[in-house]
């Protein structure tokens, strides 16, 4: 990967310039231009711009990067992926996602910024639920999550190196997860469901998460029970069986709404997966599963108000803050964000002062 200092490395030869020789035009050390170009410091843009007159070039070359070599047949979705049967929908949707992706890479070269995906559950093998809980708390406990609350899932899994993006889909499939090239990616359906209800983009995020993590040790996997498995997974992720034991206890003969409500709020997953995550953990016999589940649709349809997630919208955000990172630092131009992020040159000063309070 082409970075500043094998830039600064490559043009000083071409140049035919010693490492003392450009040392002493910047007014640095030579030991500071040895720091810069094997990558154990980054000059500011004050030094890099007298390295560049110093070398006779425009500064914004240490900041261009070879196109990423990724096509559209990069771009692979797992195997029972929800997309449309029409091959145009398949197509678009896999065009736009390597679009998106090709600037992300772009960006993140530019800031040296990449972050290495790392499967925390490698070479472990899924054959039953009991394996699906086992892997939630492996990667948890890599993740170094404890049984904590998971406030914002999107800014967890960009953090991981994880691409979430988010597309207007016309179907009922809540998301996708796949690779491009080898760099994974969970595409969320910015449908209605998931405009009203924060929960339910979460459950979906974390589903796919199964799909991306897990691997299974079972002959003829068939596309249902692996969904059966990632539901596991998700409704294991956002709740883990310890919160549950703790928080409801075992051998209950009735659940209140408002303990639901409560479980809802603090943890993002919504009632009716809280009762499913209830029963599969066998807290809650089938009766009770089937009347909580009554009680709760009547109440629903009459409007009733059962609590709403609101530490996160689950956005992704990490695109845009490194834009803005890049702007703030004169790493690119205004019409470079602007082609990469999609958004007008005039609204990109709105983007710089986001999340700043204005005294």
């Amino acid at each position: 990967m082409n970075t500043i200092g094998t830039k600064i490395a490559e043009l000083r030869k071409h140049s035919n310039i010693s490492l003392q020789g450009l040392a002493n035009q910047v007014e640095v050390s030579k030991a500071a231009i040895q720091q810069y170009e094997n990558g154990s410091s980054i000059p500011s843009n004050h030094i890099l711009k007298r390295i560049a007159a110093a070398l006779g070039v425009d500064f914004w070359e240490f900041f261009r990067i070879p196109q990423f070599n990724i096509s559209i047949e990069s771009v692979k979705f797992r195997d029972g992926s929800k997309l449309n049967s029409a091959v145009e929908e398949e197509n678009e949707v896999k065009k736009t996602v390597l679009s998106i992706v090709k600037n992300y890479l772009e960006l993140e070269s530019i800031l040296e910024a990449k972050i290495k995906f790392e499967n925390p559950i490698e070479g472990f093998k899924v054959k039953n639920n009991n394996d699906v809980e086992k892997a939630v708390k492996k990667v948890r406990r890599k993740w170094k999550l404890g049984n904590a609350p998971i406030d914002s899932l999107t800014e967890l899994l960009e953090d991981k190196g994880i691409k979430i993006i988010n597309l207007n889909r016309n179907t009922v499939s809540g998301g996708l997860s796949g690779l491009v090239g080898d760099i994974p990616l969970i595409v969320i359906n910015n449908s209605d469901a998931h405009k009203r209800e924060t929960t339910r983009k979460r459950f979906t995020i974390a589903h796919e998460l199964g799909h991306l993590l897990m691997k299974f040790n079972i002959n003829n996997l068939t596309d249902d029970l692996e969904e059966i498995f990632c539901n596991r997974f998700a409704a294991a992720f956002l709740l883990v069986d310890e919160v549950a034991f703790e928080k409801i206890g075992k051998n209950r003969t009735s659940i209140s709404l408002g303990e639901l409500k409560d479980l809802k709020e603090t943890y993002g997953i919504s009632i009716k997966a809280i009762i499913f995550r209830l029963s599969s953990l066998k807290l809650i016999n089938d009766d009770i599963k089937d009347d909580i589940i009554n009680s709760y649709e009547l109440m629903y349809s009459g409007n009733e108000n059962f609590g709403t997630y609101t530490k996160s919208y689950e956005v992704p955000a990490r695109f845009e803050k490194l834009i803005r990172t890049a702007l703030t630092e004169n790493r690119i131009e205004k019409n470079k964000a602007s082609e990469l992020s999609g958004i007008p040159i005039d609204k990109l000063k709105e983007l710089t002062i986001k999340n700043f309070d204005l005294i």
